[in-house]
């Protein structure tokens, strides 16, 4: 056991925790902690994530970190690339799958438009009627024939009852491109999921997401970074390292909440339902906690 691991060891007991409570407090492994206490760095994920554990160790028993660091920097494994060196986490706008609220008018501007046209025809066709009936004269009235009276008042009753069933035709229409076009506002609305920051603390972030039954998750990498997630039973479903251009993607449609841990954040792009989650923290090592309810 080395002088750093005796140190470490010290200090875990004086403040009376045992592995399992020191690691629900730093959220690192039994495993890692025990390599730790035993100078055994080649168990790590890598130099990185050594000093990283050995930082959280430090401050979980009240030492500090950057004096132990000092005191201790030939006992610890030196990074070939330190946090700051890594590439920037790429910048990128979330592929979002909203429904355009253009198309939601189209459905009205088509049934208007339809309406014009009735109308115009309508209109049209009177002119023309009224422009080719020939005038008739003087002398037509004296010596023509004699003019029904019943069927030119017919005629305009017949005319009228057209015109009160074209103003129905069109208040019908008018009723159902409405009723239309607030269902699709309405469809529109009821699908859109909600997804809220709840709360920030420590190194932990909660968020809710409701609104939806669909709950993916894709992660995204540039660089490397060791990534867990947890159920909402707190059991390890996935531990891995990845590197750059590494992809991962994952349903939790059937979990009620979901733990991340990621190891690198500017080398780590999160995703949930397509939508690119903003880390609420400047840290590079954090928790990103998710409560899911349709």
């Amino acid at each position: 056991m080395s002088e750093l691991g005796l140190r470490l060891k010290s200090a875990r007991e004086e403040k009376g925790y045992s592995h399992e409570e020191l690691q629900s407090l730093t959220k690192i492994q039994k495993r890692y902690l025990i390599a730790i206490e035993n100078g055994d760095f080649s168990k790590m994920p890598g130099d990185f994530y050594a000093r990283a554990f050995v930082k959280s160790y430090c401050e979980a028993v009240g030492l500090e970190s950057d004096m132990v660091f000092e005191e201790h920097k030939d006992e610890l494994p030196q990074p070939k690339r330190e946090p700051s060196d890594l590439p920037p986490r790429i910048n990128r706008s979330p592929n979002t799958k909203k429904k355009s609220k253009i198309a939601a008018l189209v459905p009205t501007v088509i049934a208007v438009l339809f309406i014009t046209v009735i109308v115009a025809l309508i209109w049209f066709s009177r002119l023309d009627n009224d422009e080719g009936t020939p005038g008739i004269t003087r002398q037509d009235q004296f010596n023509g024939p004699n003019v029904d009276i019943s069927n030119v008042e017919g005629n305009e009753n017949n005319e009228t009852n057209a015109n009160n069933q074209d103003n129905n035709n069109e208040e019908n229409n008018n009723e159902e491109a409405n009723d239309e076009n607030n269902e699709n506002e309405e469809d529109e609305s009821e699908s859109e999921p909600v997804f809220t920051l709840e709360e920030s603390d420590g190194d932990t972030s909660v968020f809710s997401l409701s609104e939806t039954d669909t709950f993916d998750v894709t992660m995204e990498f540039s660089g490397q970074s060791w990534i867990s997630i947890f159920n909402s039973s707190g059991d390890d479903v996935y531990g891995q390292m990845h590197a750059s251009e590494d992809e991962a993607t994952f349903d939790f449609s059937d979990e009620e909440q979901i733990r991340i841990r990621v190891g690198s954040t500017p080398t780590t792009d999160i995703f949930i339902n397509d939508e690119l989650v903003e880390y609420p923290l400047e840290l590079t090592t954090q928790n990103i906690i998710i409560q899911y309810s349709e």
